[in-house]
């Protein structure tokens, strides 16, 4: 005759122990939270469409009159000494920033893009970075290529953009997000631009300058062609 198991300890050994239910419970409340920041995100991005005033107008303008005023510039022959000031370099990057990229920064600020790209590419192989570094350096790179080089500047922005909603870092995912969307303004998707620039407006120190940009993306897509790919908004850009 077959020998009969102990029913108890089937029982037992097919439900789940407390610690497992405390681990489910740990990881049902990750994915909460990581949906409440997703739709915070979100709900900041419909606020702000639904609330455009008299005042974003005027900052399209000043925009816009901006950009007329550094074409004359360059056209006059004086484009050589915009490059090289400090608050054009600052603008384009969102500095300070960390220790590691002090050289490359320095670098870039002085007008050698080139040699900075040199400097920051060994920085990308290291393995002993801190998360805050691994972002800083990829949005660094990002910044730096948007001149030249459109797509890896937006991969650069978004594998960074990665990188801090893993981390958790909310400053850095504002952070990223600025960068992305400064990439999608130089490539013409204006629309990406200004949800992606909507989406940093709560960068600690930087609503000014974002709000600016915000503006000159909307003045854009407000002048574009009701079918014009920089209208267009790519599902799962949140």
């Amino acid at each position: 005759t077959k020998a009969m198991g102990n029913p108890m300890e089937a029982k037992s050994s097919s439900n789940p122990t407390y610690a497992d239910l405390l681990e489910t419970i740990h990881f049902l409340m990750e994915d909460r939270n990581k949906l409440v920041q997703q739709l915070t995100l979100a709900e900041r991005a419909i606020q702000h469409f639904r609330s455009q005033s008299t005042s974003t107008n005027q900052l399209a303008k000043d925009s816009h009159r901006a950009v007329e005023l550094a074409k004359d510039t360059k056209a006059n022959g004086k484009s050589s000494d915009v490059k090289k000031t400090p608050t054009t370099w600052i603008a384009s990057w969102l500095a300070p920033s960390v220790e590691l990229l002090d050289p490359a920064e320095k670098a870039w600020q002085q007008g050698n893009p080139q040699r900075a790209l040199n400097l920051v590419g060994p920085l990308l192989r290291r393995s002993d970075l801190t998360v805050s570094e691994d972002i800083e350096i990829h949005l660094f790179m990002s910044a730096l290529l948007r001149a030249s080089d459109e797509t890896q500047a937006t991969k650069y922005a978004e594998d960074a953009l990665v990188i801090a909603n893993h981390a958790e870092d909310y400053s850095l995912v504002c952070k990223a997000q600025f960068h992305r969307g400064m990439s999608f303004l130089r490539s013409g998707r204006f629309a990406q631009a200004q949800l992606c620039l909507v989406l940093a407006s709560h960068l600690e120190g930087h609503a000014e300058q974002i709000d600016v940009n915000v503006a000159f993306a909307e003045e854009k897509v407000r002048n574009l062609e009701l079918d014009h790919p920089g209208r267009k908004v790519d599902s799962g850009l949140i």
